[in-house]
């Protein structure tokens, strides 16, 4: 069956099912091997610093769980206030 929607109604639904699946997989927690690093995350630069320590930036953990052969089963992308102790055990 071939649905033609316009664009708009075709990139709605796309957002909806995605935070569906963004819902869905948040109430599962990591489990297993879980390799972990920490990401900046960055917009278009406008002027201020570079580097790790920009405020243009945002602070991510990025977590992997892997099975025993090393093969990623699930991800979880969450922004941080920094990469602080504090932080990473709130996180954790």
């Amino acid at each position: 069956m071939i649905f033609l929607g316009s664009y708009n109604t075709a990139w709605s639904m796309k957002q909806k099912i995605m935070q569906v699946m963004k819902e869905r997989d948040d109430s599962r927690p990591l489990s297993g091997i879980i390799q972990l690093d920490d990401v900046y995350w960055d917009g278009e630069w406008h002027g201020g610093s570079r580097g790790r320590g920009s405020e243009n930036k945002t602070p991510y953990v990025a977590a992997v769980s892997t099975n025993k052969e090393g093969h990623p089963i699930a991800m979880s992308m969450t922004v941080i206030k920094g990469f602080r102790l504090t932080e990473i055990s709130k996180w954790a």
